[in-house]
């Protein structure tokens, strides 16, 4: 049996043999133009162009693995393929019919489909590889895989812009709160993502600037939603945080989260999420009107020069958790850290701005950006180097990180500008 996909494919590119064709009632048939491939209800191709018996019919064009399929789901009876001009069938031709009563001719595709394409199609769909294409990717030409990249770092980018327009209705339209819920995921990492993106949801950024002359107030009242200040026992800044906290939480009418919904463990330190919110309220402690400062940013020297400036207090030297001291530390993001959040938060608020307001030169900003960056690092983008397919920038890294989640993990080979050329070649 064959995929309807791969047929769907197969009609799309003329990956039969076109010599001769004729209908299951041996009428000649004769392809002008395949249509247009229908991703919603309706028939698979739409406005086809093609010749019947000499007689050219304009319509669309349904397609099915066997042709029995076409009562099984019921066509016959939808007025919406009373315009299919040809049904198209790998097996098991059989007299379909219109809605009004009317014949539509058939195509047998098994006969002229090469037998070999469809093994290969198997053997790359049914491997267990790490993804499907893994044993052939080495041959694939360069222009193919530079394609993919290019096309899944956009994707990813119009992804992140759907991510954002829902916060946006979310947040009544405050690209300033927006900007923080995508900083709160992003300082959180993979591992602590979800507890920050909650936390930022608590925080009103209005009082962030009612207190932003005063970093210690910012702190204990940050710190005390997260929960971190819950069961402080040591005197010292941890008690003095939370006292404060205690009184700002009584005359704001604060809300806070667990402590146990923090993770710790098997985390680097400079990564632990109590470090990581001090370097985040460093940052708006600095620029509480963050997102404006972003927009106006020419070039990254622009957004690194804020980010650079943003220091935790004093405290933060010696710690990474409220109650344990550590030894003496940077506490500034390190370029390494700043890359990430510029990745995850800054050039996709910055692009989906530019799209939502049509400021191109803002959408083309933040592609600059991505472009300037280098391709991150992680355990997928090495493996796809392994297999020739490197990243030189991060809008490289970024299409590699789509393109394994989105297509390569969900076999959707046909989608891709690799799979295409390995099936077409």
């Amino acid at each position: 049996m064959i995929a309807e996909e791969l047929l769907h494919f197969v009609w799309q590119f003329r990956l039969f043999n076109q010599l001769e064709l004729y209908s299951t009632d041996d009428e000649q048939i004769k392809i002008f133009q395949v249509g247009q491939c229908n991703s919603d209800a309706g028939p698979d191709f739409l406005f086809s162009q093609i010749s019947i018996d000499s007689r050219e019919w304009r319509g669309h064009v349904e397609i099915h693995v066997d042709g029995a399929d076409w009562f099984t789901h019921r066509h016959h009876l939808d007025v919406a393929y009373n315009n299919v001009v040809l049904h198209v069938v790998y097996q098991n031709p059989v007299p379909v019919f219109r809605e009004d009563g009317t014949p539509i001719p058939c195509l047998e595709l098994a006969p002229l489909i090469n037998i070999r394409m469809l093994e290969h199609y198997r053997e790359i769909m049914n491997n267990l590889h790490w993804i499907p294409c893994e044993k052939h990717l080495p041959q694939v030409d360069t222009m193919y895989k530079i394609q993919a990249m290019q096309r899944m770092a956009a994707v990813r980018l119009e992804q992140r812009y759907a991510q954002i327009q829902e916060l946006l209705v979310e947040t009544l339209g405050d690209w300033e709160k927006v900007l923080f819920l995508q900083l709160c995921r992003s300082f959180g990492m993979k591992v602590n993502a979800q507890p920050f993106l909650q936390l930022g949801k608590l925080v009103d950024l209005s009082l962030i600037r009612k207190y932003k002359e005063d970093s210690f107030k910012i702190e204990a009242m940050i710190f005390g939603q997260a929960g971190f200040l819950a069961d402080v026992e040591k005197e010292g800044y941890p008690k003095e945080l939370a006292d404060e906290y205690h009184y700002l939480k009584t005359i704001h009418g604060l809300k806070e989260l667990k402590v146990f919904e923090w993770k710790f463990m098997r985390m680097r330190p400079y990564n632990f999420p109590t470090f990581r919110l001090a370097q985040l309220l460093a940052l708006y402690g600095q620029a509480p009107y963050l997102f404006e400062e972003v927009v106006h940013c020419n070039d990254m020297t622009d957004l690194n020069h804020i980010l650079t400036n943003a220091l935790p207090a004093s405290f933060w030297e010696t710690h990474f958790v409220l109650g344990k001291i550590s030894p003496t530390h940077p506490t500034g993001l390190s370029e390494s850290f700043i890359e990430h959040i510029t990745i995850n938060a800054f050039i996709p608020i910055l692009f989906s701005y530019g799209k939502c307001m049509s400021i191109d030169k803002l959408q083309t900003r933040a592609l600059a950006w991505l472009e300037q960056l280098k391709a991150e690092q992680n355990k997928i983008t090495q493996k796809f180097n392994e297999l020739t397919l490197s990243a030189v920038s991060a809008a490289d890294s970024q299409g590699l990180l789509q393109l394994k989640q989105d297509y390569c993990d969900q076999k959707k080979c046909l989608q891709c500008s690799i799979g295409l050329s390995l099936f077409k070649g």
